[in-house]
């Protein structure tokens, strides 16, 4: 009777000391990956403020000029669209444009092609949404409820199939150039919630990309995902699902009460520290503002 009361025990004492050693996991990784890119910056340029389109919902203005990176990869156009409301329908075309002309320059690569074969690089992505739209992870609770921890940290690989996984990881190796700029045209794409319409419902719905920018913001699943990416990938994977969360929750539509608040002083330190973004002052405008929205209401 002895050993059977001590068997609870060895076992909790024993997930314990795992999730203790992931949690160094994570610790050392962020810390090792912070030199790496100190020491591989390279300097780029940045933009005025005024020009650098940051959210989604309020059409703002995007770059004046179609940007042509050093390795000849074409980087999506984002003229300057007027703010009068006539302006709308020609914006929602842009933006369609964009994500669809990225695809189509994704095509003719080589990589893709190994990968796909004959296959449409935008049908991919769209099943791969559509995959992601219908199997939400849980933005907040791990610590009360350890079988939400596991399907967190399980969750990308149980939605994705290998192939979808290897189609992202190819991306951003090879487009890393570019990459700041593409993942700030998706963003607008992803976030055009009734701004624009989308008929086919080929746009996830703004509920799902509440959960994912949860996951990715909050979690200990998400977090550890982004932790095993490259430096700035995570920290940009970071800063727009801050920009889903604030949102949301101005609109009060944050059913699991999540706080950005706490994440932007680290977040605005470390890009500070990472000269190598193009747009690296205009993230820092943004998080000063919203900083100052929750100062207020504090």
């Amino acid at each position: 009777m002895a050993r059977k009361t001590k068997r609870p025990r060895r076992r909790v004492w024993w997930w314990v000391l795992i999730l203790v050693i992931a949690l160094g996991a994570i610790l050392a990784g962020y810390f090792l990956a912070m030199q790496r890119d100190r020491k591989d910056g390279e300097p780029v340029a940045t933009l005025d403020q005024k020009q650098i389109p940051l959210e989604g919902k309020d059409l703002t203005p995007g770059p004046t000029e179609r940007d042509i990176s050093a390795t000849g990869t074409p980087v999506v156009s984002q003229e300057i669209m007027p703010a009068d409301p006539e302006s709308r329908e020609a914006y929602c075309k842009r933006a369609e444009k964009d994500v669809r002309d990225f695809f189509q320059y994704l095509s003719t690569k080589d990589y893709i092609r190994h990968i796909q074969e004959t296959s449409d690089p935008f049908e991919h992505f769209l099943k791969i949404v559509a995959r992601l739209n219908s199997k939400l992870p849980i933005p907040a609770g791990e610590s009360a409820d350890s079988a939400v921890l596991n399907s967190n940290i399980y969750h990308l690989f149980r939605v994705l199939d290998r192939k979808d996984i290897r189609l992202i990881r190819e991306v951003m190796a090879n487009e890393a150039d570019t990459l700041e700029i593409n993942i700030e045209m998706l963003f607008r794409w992803l976030t055009l919630g009734n701004h624009c319409p989308d008929p086919q419902g080929l746009r996830p719905t703004q509920e799902a990309l509440y959960h994912y920018a949860g996951f990715f913001l909050n979690t200990i699943g998400g977090r550890s995902y982004l932790f095993r990416r490259p430096f700035r990938l995570r920290l940009l994977g970071t800063y727009y699902s801050l920009l889903i969360i604030h949102e949301a929750d101005k609109k009060g539509r944050n059913p699991y009460g999540i706080d950005p608040f706490p994440h932007i002083p680290t977040l605005a330190k470390e890009i500070s520290l990472y000269s190598d973004f193009r747009f690296q002052e205009a993230y820092q405008v943004k998080l000063k503002e919203i900083e100052a929205y929750y100062l207020q209401r504090r």
